[in-house]
């Protein structure tokens, strides 16, 4: 077998998941994102941006990979930090495919020479403009190509396919990667609780029929605590209805924190207001993707002090109306207000009797980042009541059980988790393989036969 793999990130993490497919000369890489730790977050190197991708080198927030980082973006002392062989000098074909829009996945894109294609579905694509439109795009401009769904682009003799699966972003994707003598899977993130379990269904009633040489499977929910989470919600379809009956026992104003991206998640806040009598009312980035994506939908804009956003608001107005502080002060109760963490300031200018703050897989996620105890402490002291909406993006553990199950790889390869060993399928035959971090993989090894 020519077939190797390598593993540059992720495979005792949540995201920053980077894997290597080479066959002879022509390789692929997917994904190329960053390991989401916002407690280490302690400087900030985006302005940075003539020594942005040796800063991200010497601060291992990058793999040292042969052949994708530009000679010009190189330039400079590296110091204790490895210096690779920069894209100019590399004989391999390379191309990187980015199964969806979550920074722990594309967050690095930005750092590879502008020599290197990236690809990502259409829908990805066109959030990932989108998102470059509202201010949101990454450190350095990087040029992406879309592909369909089922489309195939080949890499010299590597076929890389895109299959539709459910997660809490638009243009999801699992890839089919086939060499001429190892089939294998990357299940990118994925559920079967979402809004849409037909995507993940079809998936892996067509993964099924195939044969699978070798499985990598996310397993971001297996953790040894077991202990339940702070969420009312189990479903996606839960969200809607506890939301809607949190509020109705309000007699304040509404608001929400959402991360945006998830444009199913916007539609359904939308809907909210709509069902409690409220009027919806978005900043203005979320009020542009909102616009774009979704279709015939109906919202206010939030106008604060800031000018940031006036070029977006400006393209807007021909189409929705604008309120502020004072407006909704008027009558609290007759507004549900979007309100993100980097915005929690505008709450101070807002009456919050009686008001709650609904939660929804907005930033900050989590305890383990500093900010969710700043955000609560703020609440608290603002008198604003906390609901949790909180829904996760990930396959729940059965889930993933079943998944292995129904596809039965002949190898099996956990990763995207702190926890891989505790991923034990149902079949206790299924062959696991764990790799070590920059391991080279030839899967022949474990005996895996091309049919």
């Amino acid at each position: 077998m020519k077939t190797t793999i390598k593993f540059w990130g992720g495979l005792r993490t949540i995201g920053g998941n980077i894997a290597e497919v080479i066959y002879g000369k022509d390789r692929i890489i997917f994904d190329f994102g960053l390991v989401y730790n916002p407690a280490s977050s302690i400087i900030d190197i985006k302005e940075r941006k003539q020594s942005y991708v040796l800063d991200m080198l010497k601060l291992g927030a990058i793999p040292a990979i042969d052949g994708i980082y530009s000679k010009e973006s190189l330039t400079g002392e590296s110091f204790s930090a490895a210096k690779p062989q920069p894209q100019e000098d590399s004989s391999y074909q390379t191309a990187v495919f980015i199964s969806h829009l979550h920074l722990d996945h594309m967050g690095a894109v930005d750092t590879l020479s502008p020599q290197i294609p990236v690809y990502m579905t259409e829908d990805s694509k066109q959030l990932y403009d989108a998102l470059e439109r509202v201010g949101e795009g990454l450190s350095l401009h990087k040029e992406t190509t879309g592909m369909s769904f089922g489309q195939t682009i080949e890499v010299g003799e590597i076929r890389v396919t895109p299959i539709p699966v459910d997660h809490d972003v638009i243009g999801a994707a699992s890839f089919l990667i086939e060499t001429p003598d190892l089939t294998l899977v990357n299940s990118g993130d994925l559920r079967m609780h979402g809004p849409h379990p037909e995507y993940t269904e079809d998936w892996l009633t067509y993964m099924a029929t195939q044969h699978i040489d070798v499985l990598l499977i996310e397993g971001t929910t297996f953790n040894p605590d077991k202990k339940e989470t702070d969420t009312a919600c189990k479903e996606d379809a839960d969200i809607l209805k506890v939301g809607k009956d949190t509020l109705a026992q309000k007699q304040g104003l509404g608001i929400f924190n959402i991360y945006h991206r998830n444009i199913d998640r916007i539609h359904t806040f939308l809907q909210m207001a709509q069902l409690t009598g409220r009027t919806p009312v978005l900043e203005a980035p979320t009020a542009y993707l909102a616009d774009h994506f979704l279709h015939d939908v109906h919202f206010m804009i939030y106008l604060d002090d800031s000018s940031k956003y006036a070029a977006i608001t400006e393209q807007l107005l021909a189409k929705h109306k604008t309120v502020t502080a004072f407006d909704i002060n008027q009558n609290p109760a007759a507004y549900l207000l979007q309100n993100s963490y980097h915005s929690i300031q505008n709450l101070l200018d807002l009456d919050l009797k009686e008001s709650i703050y609904l939660h929804s897989n907005g930033m900050p996620l989590g305890s383990f980042d500093p900010a969710h105890q700043t955000m609560h402490a703020l609440l608290e002291r603002l008198g604003v009541s906390y609901q949790s909406l909180n829904v996760s993006g990930h396959a729940k553990n059965e889930d993933i059980l079943y998944i292995i199950d129904r596809i039965k790889p002949s190898v099996l390869v956990p990763w995207h988790s702190h926890h891989p060993e505790l991923i034990k399928p149902l079949d206790s035959k299924q062959e696991i393989y764990y790799p070590k971090l920059y391991e080279t993989w030839q899967p022949n090894s474990l005996n895996i036969a091309k049919l």
